[in-house]
């Protein structure tokens, strides 16, 4: 699976209300949709779409668009017409829909006028991590330490050598000190545990 595939289709819970409806639809709404959909995105909504007669449809189409609008930035390539057309087929569009969908959202210029911070930040797809010593081994070699010393030059002087990949493209690398290294599992430690207790809350579920 690309990883472009892979971060249009990460959450596939989202899309059972879409998969729902997007049979029903046909390829002569799928152009205006997507138009009044992306004009709201761009914050100027047309007075069409409060009296549109299939506003059920128009949602699964808004869905749709705004997914792919928002996911755009985190892409270092424009999308592509496979991966994309892999995406609309598993919501259920017929062949007619999934076609004149994907040539409207492949094309760029559509994402022009989306403000950025509608836009996601590139994702994590790889995390590693290794320990370095070198520069320990260094100081205890100098300094002729002993068991002691040797002890307090590996705390003070090991890092950590983080490696991300993200979904645009970029390897990041980081160098962290022990302590920090602890501070930022802790950190992610904690997110994720709040992440949890906010889902629990029926404010945050879903109807």
């Amino acid at each position: 699976m690309s990883q472009q595939l892979e971060l249009l289709t990460e959450n596939p819970s989202q899309w059972t209300s879409v998969s729902l409806l997007s049979p029903e639809i046909q390829k002569k709404e799928i152009k205006p949709y997507v138009v009044l959909a992306l004009k709201e995105l761009e914050g100027n909504p047309d007075s069409r779409t409060s009296s549109l007669m299939n506003v059920d449809k128009f949602s699964a189409v808004r869905a749709v668009v705004r997914h792919l609008a928002r996911l755009r930035s985190a892409n270092k390539e424009p999308w592509a017409s496979e991966d994309v057309t892999v995406f609309l087929e598993s919501l259920r569009f017929s062949p007619e829909c999934v076609e004149e969908l994907t040539s409207l959202l492949c094309l760029d210029k559509v994402y022009e006028n989306v403000p950025k911070h509608l836009r996601v930040k590139p994702g994590l797809v790889d995390l590693q991590w290794k320990v370095d010593i070198s520069l320990s081994q260094s100081n205890m070699s100098s300094e002729n330490a002993n068991a002691s010393q040797a002890k307090e030059i590996m705390r003070r002087y090991t890092h950590i050598i983080l490696i991300l990949t993200l979904t645009d493209g970029q390897t990041l690398t980081y160098r962290l000190s022990i302590n920090k290294f602890h501070e930022l599992r802790y950190t992610v430690a904690c997110a994720l545990k709040n992440m949890i207790v906010l889902e629990k809350r029926k404010c945050m579920r879903k109807d």
